[in-house]
């Protein structure tokens, strides 16, 4: 991904998972972090992995229907994750 699209990815980042996911940490979930280690231990690999998180998440989550996040937003924030932690 791009620069540009790294810095849009982050700042999406910011405005919609920071709060809960700050520093890539898990507020709700301790044990769900986005550190790669954590992603790939809970089956978390892929762009679109996460994009399926975001859409359907667990209990404690924020679910973000393609209205309130459009998919290249969320592939964008995606991107981040992956690139970020």
């Amino acid at each position: 991904m791009h620069a540009a699209g790294t810095m849009q990815g982050e700042a999406e980042f910011k405005e919609y998972c920071a709060s809960c996911h700050v520093d890539g940490g898990n507020l709700v979930n301790p044990a769900k972090t986005l550190s790669k280690y954590d992603r790939e231990k809970n089956g978390v690999k892929t762009v679109k992995d996460i994009i399926k998180i975001m859409r359907k998440p667990g209990t404690g989550m924020t679910t973000f229907d393609e209205k309130t996040l459009p998919d290249k937003e969320a592939g964008e924030i995606a991107e981040y994750i992956i690139s970020t932690y």
